[in-house]
């Protein structure tokens, strides 16, 4: 009898044809709280299913006709969750490697004018959010999180050899690619010039510009969620802001910080924010490198006008001591690992460490 399984990519490529399916969380609820894939839905039969309850699913009422995709963190109970359908005349398949394998599925989402595409590149579950940027035939790469193959044959569907690849910070809830991607296209590496990394880079000063294509980007300090922060423009138009800015609030300070470290670092944000506030003559895009949601496989762009978030964001408008203040009360959680992910970033190399068994779990870099 085959094992009635369904690979990552299986399941991402039933999201990208817009195939009906129902897709079944069997996790318990604590787990599910903390991330999970969109549209999912949940039954808590976890402590069933590991205690051999062969009753867990008697009252489910889901259409036969519907293939049913169950989940749980690794893949092993949602197997046997699955074999129980099959039994009941269901076609359900497990999640190769669960939510762990999931946390690679990723989709992209376009924006393209006169000067640049951006094709936004989005880990779905987590929320990581990076960017191939082109204009004619070259191409730069900023925040890659997946395998270097991805970004190397997106760009290859559109005619674009990579140029530059570079990071907007030093990440400390996923491992960068960006060292990988260099290393694999041959592209230049940058850097803002005070990165404190022990791996090779070209620096960049700030203001400094780098032209690629026909268009340009320029490089924008912005310390605050970490020392070495810096944010991209790109032709005038859009502002790839790392984790300084996102749609629904702003960096988190406190990270590799003490109280006293955390109140500094919050200091150093306002600042910057208040220089992206003031950064353009015209009305800025603003593409952060997370979002605090599940992705959906719907095409649209995370990212909003500057003018729009000053107005939804309410630390946005606040004086210096009040967003001091009040940043500081709403961190969020610790996220997991992150110190390890984060020296391992820095030193360029993690060789020996399976990064899925560190990223696991939704991003939490963001106040709001």
């Amino acid at each position: 009898m085959r094992t009635p399984e369904i690979a990552v990519l299986g399941l991402q490529q039933m999201f990208e044809d817009g195939k009906e399916v129902v897709v079944l969380d069997i996790r318990p609820q604590e787990q599910r709280a903390e991330w999970h894939i969109a549209g999912s839905v949940h039954q808590n039969v976890y402590a069933g299913l590991v205690s051999g309850d062969k009753t867990v699913f008697d009252d489910t009422t889901f259409d036969k006709d519907t293939p049913i995709v169950t989940v749980c963190a690794g893949g092993k109970t949602s197997l046997i969750a699955a074999n129980l359908l099959n039994e009941k005349g269901y076609n359900a398949l497990s999640l190769q490697g669960g939510m762990k394998a999931w946390n690679y599925a990723w989709n992209t989402a376009e924006i393209k004018d006169d000067n640049v595409t951006i094709v936004q590149v989005r880990r779905v579950a987590k929320g990581c959010l990076s960017y191939i940027v082109g204009s004619e035939k070259e191409a730069i790469v900023v925040d890659a999180s997946l395998d270097p193959d991805v970004y190397m044959e997106l760009a290859k569907s559109y005619g674009w050899t990579i140029k530059f690849v570079m990071d907007t910070h030093i990440h400390a809830d996923y491992i960068s690619r960006s060292m990988e991607l260099a290393e694999a296209t041959g592209a230049t590496q940058l850097f803002t010039e005070n990165a404190g990394v022990d791996y090779d880079f070209v620096p960049l000063s700030d203001r400094q510009v780098v032209p690629f294509g026909a268009a340009e980007l320029t490089a924008i300090f912005t310390p605050g969620h970490t020392a070495e922060s810096i944010s991209y423009l790109v032709a005038d138009t859009y502002l790839l802001t790392g984790d300084t800015l996102f749609t629904d609030g702003v960096g988190r300070p406190d990270l590799k910080a003490d109280h006293e470290q955390g109140l500094k670092k919050a200091e150093q944000l306002f600042n910057s924010l208040g220089r992206i506030l003031t950064l353009s003559k015209h009305d800025l895009f603003i593409l952060p490198a997370h979002t605090s949601n599940t992705i959906t496989f719907d095409g649209t762009i995370i990212g909003d006008s500057l003018s729009n978030l000053s107005k939804n964001i309410a630390l946005l408008q606040l004086d210096k001591e009040a967003f001091i203040e009040q940043t500081m009360k709403r961190i969020p959680p610790t996220p997991p690992n992150y110190l390890q992910i984060a020296t391992l970033n820095k030193s360029g190399n993690y060789e020996g460490i399976n990064p899925a068994d560190l990223e696991a779990g939704a991003n939490r870099c963001a106040v709001s």
